[in-house]
Formats: C-alpha cells, sequence, structure tokens
C-alpha cells in the first residue's frame, strides 16, 4: 500500500501496527543533511502548538514531498529512540503529533506521550 485513505482511524492504527512491525518510523526533514529541521505544521485545534508529521513507510512520507515541500527528504527514526527520547521530549516543548496524515493533510493530532502508551500497548 502506498497511499493512506480519507479514513483517518484506518491511518493511524495502520502507523501503530507498522511501526512496532518494523521498528522503525519516518519524519520529514527540509533538506538530507545535517543542517536539516524537520517540518512542522500549525495544529487545527491548538493554533498556538506545532505538530510534527511521522509515518509508518516511507511511501507515505515521500507522498508529501510536493509543491511547497518538495526539497523535503523522508528520515528513518529508531521506533525505541522515538518512544525514550522523542516523545517525552516533544511533550516538554510542548508540541503535537500526526501520525500517517494523508496528501491532504488530514490526520489526528494528539499528545506525544498519549501516542507513546498507544506504541507501548501495541503488540
Amino acid at each position: 500500500m502506498n497511499k493512506l485513505s480519507d479514513d483517518t482511524e484506518l491511518n493511524y492504527a495502520q502507523f501503530l501496527s507498522e511501526a512496532v512491525d518494523t521498528g522503525i518510523i519516518w519524519s520529514l526533514t527540509t533538506t538530507d543533511d545535517d543542517e536539516s529541521e524537520f517540518v512542522m505544521v500549525d495544529s487545527e485545534t491548538d493554533p498556538q502548538r506545532g505538530v510534527m508529521l511521522f509515518f509508518s513507510n516511507i511511501a507515505f512520507a515521500e507522498a508529501l514531498c510536493v509543491e511547497e515541500w518538495s526539497e523535503c527528504s523522508p528520515r528513518a527514526i529508531d521506533l525505541d529512540e522515538f518512544i525514550d527520547k522523542w516523545l517525552p521530549g516533544m511533550q516538554g516543548d510542548g508540541y503535537l503529533v500526526g501520525v500517517n496524515w494523508n496528501d491532504a493533510l488530514d490526520g489526528f493530532e494528539q499528545e506525544p506521550l498519549e501516542l507513546s502508551l498507544e506504541l507501548l500497548e501495541t503488540d
């Protein structure tokens, strides 16, 4: 499957399952070098907070590398590092996470530690 559906609940469940199965998730960076920054979008639910996007498959991340994000590149992140370091850090910094958003940028926004618990409960 190279494309996410319009069903955001299905996309979310797919993220949990695939992330746990592969042990890798994907994000988007502004370039593919060491000076890159991770792509962030404004929250629809809380305009004061940013949302960092993560994907369970490189193809889902690549699908967003068009138009204004055409210079972006997918970057792999180890799932254990994501759970142990990234999500607590994002929680502390006040960011939200969005996982497996489709090419229309539809998807859930949630607290990082909520996602951490969901990932730890997924087998």
